[in-house]
């Protein structure tokens, strides 16, 4: 008789336990928010190039344009940065066989700005010493971080406002939240140029010169960002 005597003791002394995990009254739900927002930044990727049959003129030439482009893009208004630069032969295959037919220089830079008119005088500056490869428009990591913190502080009262609503509607006179997760952050494109924005590789540099000086540019458009908050409270 004392194995089930154990036994009973056991379980009644589970029961407070169990009792107190319970919970009771528990609603779980989500709520959203979402801003749209200008693209305040403007990025280019330039190109600078050279080649020949003598890997001294070659580099002679290069080094011109490259001083020159550096140049023009240090500027306050810019942030240039040089992605990458290498120098290689140029070969010809000829019946399987190998022949170096010359040298060529590439160099390859970033700019972003949030001067628009500054960034596409500098696309119609550098046309004879620099190839724009291609340029888009985003929003900027600061202003990107301002809109997110806004959207925590809205969608967080939006949450209390639900709680507190059901909490009524439910017959409670108050509630008490439980489990609150700041989760997805999500971002759609709404307006701008695209097309225009990438045809730009394509589009020859005099071209793209006389787009800017008829005053008509790529479109920025804007980025609508969202923030979603999910969580449960007891009433």
């Amino acid at each position: 008789m004392l194995r089930p005597a154990l036994t009973a003791l056991l379980l009644a002394a589970s029961l407070p336990v169990a009792a107190e995990s319970l919970n009771y009254n528990i609603v779980e739900f989500s709520e959203s928010a979402n801003m749209e927002v200008p693209r305040d930044t403007m990025t280019a990727h330039f190109s600078v190039n050279a080649e020949g049959k003598d890997r001294q003129a070659v580099n002679q030439v290069f080094m011109k344009k490259f001083n020159q482009f550096n140049k023009i893009s240090q500027n306050n208004k810019f942030k240039a940065e040089l992605m990458e630069r290498n120098a290689s032969p140029r070969y010809q295959y000829t019946n399987g066989k190998r022949t170096q037919t010359g040298w060529e220089e590439h160099a390859y830079f970033k700019v972003e700005s949030k001067d628009f008119e500054a960034l596409n005088r500098l696309i119609a500056d550098s046309i004879n010493i620099a190839v724009l490869e291609n340029s888009s428009f985003s929003v900027s990591k600061e202003k990107r971080e301002e809109t997110v913190d806004q959207l925590s502080k809205a969608v967080i009262l939006r949450f209390k406002d639900r709680a507190q609503n059901l909490a009524q509607t439910l017959g409670f006179s108050s509630y008490k939240i439980v489990k609150l997760n700041l989760g997805h952050i999500g971002n759609r494109q709404v307006g701008g140029d695209f097309a225009h924005a990438k045809m730009l590789r394509a589009i020859p540099a005099a071209e793209v010169a006389a787009g800017i000086e008829d005053g008509v540019p790529a479109s920025p458009g804007s980025e609508e960002i969202s923030l979603t908050v999910s969580g449960s409270v007891q009433m």
